[in-house]
């Protein structure tokens, strides 16, 4: 899947990147579609010499420091910038590999860039089988297009190495300049300006959110992300039907279902809102989620608190909480899918994020971690709290809207640093090189885990901590 992630492109296109064929690139030309600050247009191959691959380097870099963008090879241009032949290039798994080896030699830092062939020819039926090596090397080459899609970065600003020095291309418009000594300072400023504001915002999310929830009875796990790069989602009557067809009445939690739903879905200011909560109920329960057009989202699910069914029903005092370490894993766990799904398949955005997990509990409770494993529910904290516990760390978009290895490391990552603040080292359940640990779940459980990581490619084994 391409880093770059761009409904704009994609309408120009007329598919996504990934999907883009050599009828859609021909549409350009018939459609005379103009290079922009997001699109270039190249006629042949990028040539061997010093200044051809600067120019490689440069009409990256370029993209990089702007929006991100194509560069379509094999597409000729007119005097203004608008498409006018696709004649295509020949294509070979060679030209790709020098293309992205002058790209990573010749750049500093490297943003995420994606070379896509996009073929116009098929090879020969002789050059398949490669039962006559004589027929298939007298083949007429394939040709086609390439895609060099450069996704959006906050590492910039991005530099072209030129000697021993650096120059910092930019898109303006179809044409690109270079940024002078003021402008570069200004672009590091931005920089750093961006990761504070980031941090900002992931807390603001996670406090919206918190202020909805019904804390008197139980504990929750909040999930907050906030991508890298912000998307731009418009809020519509359309979306917000679908949106409901998609969340209403469907399991919250991934892996081990756990019989908790979203029940009302509504629109808010910049967001898409859903709960747990019956009809008429003030405040959020069981579960709930704000998802906002940015890409930002915050994630919250009740946590099984094993102590519940031991106090009397009209026991109003709820001093010790017992929360499930398995519960807390796959909250973590299902709030990371869920909101990356939002940032990269609603929110149209890529790259990384900054992720958020904060433990709860209910008012005027203490915090305890523990377990129900064979049929004991033992705490496993030597330290206890009343107030809000989190932890933060990084993660790709992508890596946690597809479930697999990446997702169940951050899980971990997470999940053992908010066990942590109870003494806990490690969880268990959960590896930080992505694999689950069958022993640390329950024996009711342990079936449909292994399961759902064999149908996700993720290795569950016996292991122990330690």
């Amino acid at each position: 899947m391409s880093s770059l992630r761009s409904r704009r492109l994609d309408s120009v296109f007329g598919a996504e990147l990934d999907a883009v064929t050599a009828e859609h690139i021909q549409s350009l030309v018939t459609n005379g579609v103009a290079e922009t600050f997001d699109l270039d247009f190249k006629e042949e191959l990028y040539g061997r010499s010093d200044s051809a691959k600067r120019d490689l380097v440069g009409d990256v870099a370029a993209l990089a420091n702007t929006a991100g963008g194509v560069i379509v090879i094999g597409v000729a241009e007119d005097e203004q910038a608008r498409a006018t032949a696709a004649p295509g290039v020949e294509l070979s798994d060679a030209e790709k590999g020098r293309m992205l080896q002058i790209i990573a030699s010749g750049m500093s830092p490297l943003p995420a860039v994606d070379v896509i062939a996009v073929p116009a020819t098929e090879p020969s039926d002789d050059e398949d089988s490669g039962s006559d090596r004589e027929d298939s090397a007298n083949a007429p080459p394939v040709t086609g297009y390439y895609l060099v899609a450069v996704a959006r970065s906050l590492a910039g600003p991005h530099a072209v190495i030129v000697n021993d020095g650096f120059r910092f291309p930019k898109r303006n418009g179809s044409t690109t300049r270079y940024l002078s000594e003021p402008e570069v300072a200004a672009e590091y400023r931005e920089r750093f300006a961006r990761t504070a504001s980031q941090g900002d915002r992931i807390k603001q999310v996670e406090q919206d959110l918190r202020g909805r929830l019904d804390t008197t009875d139980m504990p929750w796990l909040i999930v907050s992300l906030v991508p890298d790069l912000p998307g731009d989602l418009e809020l519509t009557h359309a979306l917000r039907e679908e949106f409901n067809r998609e969340v209403l009445r469907k399991d919250v939690r991934i892996c081990v279902r756990i019989g908790i739903s979203f029940m009302r879905a509504h629109v808010g200011r910049r967001r898409l809102v859903a709960d747990g909560s019956n009809s008429g109920e003030a405040k959020s329960r069981w579960a709930a989620a704000e998802f906002h057009c940015d890409g930002a989202g915050t994630f919250g699910q009740y946590v099984p608190d094993l102590q519940a069914h031991r106090r009397p029903s009209d026991d109003k005092t709820r001093k010790r909480q017992l929360v499930s370490d398995e519960g807390l894993v796959l909250a973590v766990m299902s709030g990371l899918h869920h909101l990356a799904a939002h940032a990269r398949d609603r929110a149209a955005t890529a790259g990384g994020a900054l992720v958020r997990a904060t433990l709860v509990p209910s008012d005027g409770c203490t915090l305890e971690i523990g377990h129900s494993r064979q049929h004991f529910r033992d705490s496993r904290s030597s330290e206890r709290t009343t107030g809000p516990v989190t932890a933060e760390t990084m993660a790709d978009i992508d890596d946690l809207a597809d479930p697999g290895p990446e997702l169940i490391a951050t899980t971990a990552r997470l999940s053992d640093e908010l066990a942590q603040s109870f003494g806990v080292a490690e969880l268990g359940q959960v590896t930080r090189q992505g694999e689950f640990r069958l022993r640390y779940w329950g024996s009711g459980q342990q079936r449909e885990v292994r399961a759902w990581a064999e149908a996700h490619g993720i290795e569950a084994t016996n292991d122990t901590l330690g």
